[in-house]
């Protein structure tokens, strides 16, 4: 393929379908990015209005309930046969716990994917990933990897990570949302997009870039692209919603999206102005 396509399945309450993929993280902790379930230890999962939904096994299909509207099913990819496909089809309440323990996880995972796709199953599917890290940077590295590979293709509607060392659950609930921004699956905060080594950037880039964060990483969803010159800075962040962009030696121009709105402004304004054009376009959020 030579562009993105989502998997097409059919949303259950408010995972799958055209829905945003979902964020499921360890119950009981003040998160500053809010999940929208949480696992539970008596192995149910909740969400944000309290309400709980069983999680079953593969041998288990026969106790979920037709008449509740949300059930997850945990599966592995061996386990995947005639029958839990033929229940998976006539299900329109279940939504599957994808889990692997495989020496290739990505590769068993995709199969699992492929065998939805080839018997044109449409149950939503959430990405579940267990590590055992106690280093921050190879959790969020091997997650990265082993999620964000599916999700780049198209396939999973949710993540769900958990870890079996001492890294908190704020770090690996961040790390999730943290990895669907990164695939562009779902903006939940300021994205900037910059090119910190361009040899013809006339000013200080990395200190312009602290700035502006400092007055607009609380605003989501938004993407503001941070360049240092004018040749090929407007083509970079050409899907950032506002852009900085290097005119000449002590000027800057201002973009909203493709559209040049303000040229050759000092750079000691640049950053305020940025603002004002952001505050004026609506899309400005109060921290």
């Amino acid at each position: 393929p030579y562009e993105y396509k989502r998997r097409e399945t059919n949303p259950v309450l408010n995972i799958g379908g055209d829905n945003q993929p979902v964020v499921i993280a360890s119950a009981g902790k003040n998160y500053i990015l809010q999940p929208d379930y949480f696992l539970n230890k008596n192995n149910t999962i909740s969400d944000n209005q309290g309400n709980t939904f069983s999680i079953y096994e593969t041998a288990d299909t026969y106790k979920i309930p037709a008449d509740k509207n949300l059930n997850f099913l945990s599966l592995f990819y061996p386990e995947i046969n005639a029958d839990i496909l033929s229940f998976l089809k006539k299900s329109h309440n279940t939504v599957i716990l994808l889990r692997t323990n495989h020496q290739n996880p990505i590769l068993e995972q995709r199969a699992f994917f492929n065998a939805l796709l080839n018997n044109d199953c449409k149950t939503p599917v959430i990405i579940c990933r267990e590590y055992g890290e106690d280093n921050i940077e190879n959790l969020q590295l091997k997650s990265a990897t082993d999620v964000g590979s599916l999700l780049l293709d198209g396939l999973g509607d949710g993540i769900m990570l958990t870890d079996q060392s001492n890294i908190s659950a704020e770090v690996i609930n961040s790390t999730a949302f943290g990895i669907l921004q990164a695939a562009r699956v779902r903006i939940s905060r300021t994205e900037y997009i910059s090119c910190p080594s361009c040899g013809r950037t006339l000013f200080d880039l990395q200190a312009v870039i602290k700035q502006i964060k400092a007055r607009t990483s609380h605003i989501k969803g938004l993407k503001i692209g941070i360049m240092g010159c004018i040749v090929n800075g407007p083509g970079e962040m050409a899907d950032a919603d506002y852009g900085y962009v290097g005119a000449a030696r002590g000027k800057v121009s201002l973009y909203k999206k493709k559209e040049c709105i303000e040229k050759n402004i000092d750079a000691e304004e640049a950053v305020e102005r940025l603002i004002n054009l952001i505050k004026k376009n609506g899309d400005w959020v109060e921290e």
